[in-house]
């Protein structure tokens, strides 16, 4: 996939996870690289596991890293990713 101009703080999704996202399509945006910040704070525990687990596998593929911002708010996105300023300074600004 060609690298837009755009940092990856702007590129970043922001997703409170509810019963109606899917799993698969999370997948997909990190395999087309693109970061997610995502909020298990209103989400089952059971399945909140289950999606954490998921997505850290395809992460681990995409050679990424899942970072803790919160107990149950976590940035998913590859190394490069997390290196990046933007999303660097947002994540150092909000975590806990």
């Amino acid at each position: 996939m060609a690298r837009t101009n755009k940092s990856a703080y702007e590129r970043t999704r922001f997703i409170a996870m509810t019963d109606d996202i899917d799993a698969f399509d999370l997948a997909d945006m990190l395999m087309l690289r693109q970061p997610l910040i995502i909020n298990f704070e209103d989400y089952h525990a059971v399945k909140s596991n289950q999606v954490i687990t998921f997505l850290s596998g395809i992460v681990y593929a995409i050679d990424g890293n899942v970072e803790v911002i919160r107990e149950k708010v976590l940035v998913f996105a590859t190394k490069e990713d997390l290196k990046d300023k933007s999303l660097r300074k947002f994540i150092k600004k909000h975590k806990e």
